[in-house]
């Protein structure tokens, strides 16, 4: 039966895989491409959803879930409130775009007309609703897998998870892709409302029934009982935790923010329709991205974490490399051959890094659950928002969209290149033990507090 909800909680990131490709792919080009929002406010927008992991939600989620249950379930009520809202501001999030009225010129006209649009307002609303349910949610989710799986089938569980949601993302955007080809508001803001009712009834199906009543009660679980505000002393006061949430900041940096790009950069430098890149984008370098996590999950606990991740390094920064030169080449074979390559690194590092994030938290999943999804919120609103900052300014400098999208794809590369230089010096053991002792110094400044 373990082995059987297991499976199906793997399931439950096909929902956030459906919107998140929509969000991210498809509703940020229309902003971009369709309606000319600058990349900066579009991508701001969209990386929103990151803020409010950054100003705390995700420990606090964490820690919430690790303090207190909801009629005896401690995980399972706090994913089901995340996705309930991710999914009521995702159905708005298509017509709320079209509300947008900005007048483009000058950047102070920019600005102006950006403060004094109702519509735009309303869109950040809109992203900020959907940030909160993700960050809640997810921060449940990897939780309560945390939870329930040994040390040696966490890789299986997470390769297992991102595949679902990478593979729903190919798939619900190629069939999006192929309904779009006649393109109209009417038709977005319909496939909208359908992708929310697939993920609602599949994240419901996923999740309920997967946790133990009770389970996290007694005596043996009493590691679990400090306070927000000792959480976020613990985690301040650890040098090798925070070193490991250096590490996943990097990390993800380097992974996802060209995952904003992709669709903008095939639509301005080789002059494809949404239908076209829909089809090229996600299907290609996802879809090998997709292949490689499901392998590399199944053997990660042969080839070590840590391997893993520097393999995959190598790959996603040579394969950024090949993309740069086939912009440059307007080389469209070059291209598919380059989002191989990358699909193949982001694969391994993806499931190698989450993985261990997943095993990284001493006996305390939702506080350090909390502090590694928000590491990895802060790279994803700098990496998303970012890139929106760097195509305007780049453009602007030269009037060359392929030098913008070089500049954010040589950023990755960095990154990638630096992410393999801190993991030497990650080490379980190391941050475990700090962690204890952590645990055991707050423990005795309490008691010594009571006496």
């Amino acid at each position: 039966m373990k082995r059987f909800n297991l499976i199906r909680l793997a399931f439950f990131q096909m929902g956030f895989g459906m919107m998140l490709g929509f969000v991210q792919d498809i509703l940020n080009r229309v902003m971009i491409k369709e309606l000319h929002l600058p990349a900066t406010i579009a991508l701001g927008l969209i990386s929103l959803k990151e803020l409010l992991a950054i100003m705390g939600v995700k420990v606090w989620a964490g820690n919430l879930s690790d303090r207190f249950s909801i009629f005896g379930y401690r995980r399972t009520p706090y994913v089901l409130i995340g996705l309930l809202s991710c999914v009521i501001s995702f159905v708005l999030s298509p017509s709320a775009a079209y509300e947008v009225h900005m007048v483009s010129g000058s950047f102070s006209e920019t600005v102006l007309s950006a403060l004094a649009d109702i519509g735009l307002w309303k869109l950040c609303v809109i992203f900020l609703l959907f940030g909160f349910g993700l960050q809640v949610a997810t921060t449940a989710y990897y939780s309560l897998i945390a939870d329930m799986v040994d040390e040696k089938d966490i890789g299986k569980i997470a390769g297992a998870s991102w595949t679902l949601m990478v593979l729903t993302a190919i798939v619900s955007n190629w069939t999006i892709g192929s309904y779009l080809k006649v393109f109209t508001p009417e038709r977005l803001t319909y496939v909208a409302e359908i992708c929310a009712l697939v993920a609602l009834g599949v994240g419901v199906l996923a999740v309920i029934g997967v946790e133990s009543r009770n389970a996290q009660t007694g005596p043996a679980k009493e590691k679990h009982g400090i306070t927000f505000a000792k959480s976020v002393q613990l985690l301040s006061s650890s040098p090798k935790t925070l070193q490991f949430a250096l590490y996943i900041f990097i990390s993800i940096f380097a992974l996802f923010a060209n995952e904003v790009v992709m669709d903008p950069f095939g639509a301005e430098v080789f002059q494809m329709p949404v239908s076209q890149t829909t089809k090229l984008f996600k299907p290609t370098m996802g879809g090998t991205q997709l292949i490689f996590m499901l392998l590399t999950g199944f053997l990660l606990s042969r080839i070590g974490f840590k391997r893993g991740a520097y393999i995959g390094n190598v790959f996603g920064g040579v394969g950024f490399s090949m993309i740069i030169v086939a912009g440059f080449m307007h080389n469209l074979d070059l291209l598919r051959i380059s989002l191989v390559v990358t699909g193949v690194g982001l694969g391994m590092a993806s499931v190698s890094n989450i993985s261990m994030m997943m095993n990284m938290t001493a006996g305390r999943s939702g506080i350090y659950m909390g502090l590694w999804g928000t590491a990895q919120s802060l790279a994803i609103f700098i990496g998303h928002f970012g890139a929106g900052v760097i195509r305007d300014v780049v453009f602007t400098l030269t009037g060359n969209h392929m030098m913008a999208y070089a500049a954010i794809f040589g950023l990755e590369i960095v990154a990638f290149t630096a992410s393999s230089l801190v993991l030497p010096h990650i080490s379980k053991e190391e941050f475990e033990a700090e962690s204890q002792a952590k645990i055991a110094e707050f423990s005795a400044a309490a008691e010594s507090g009571k006496g």
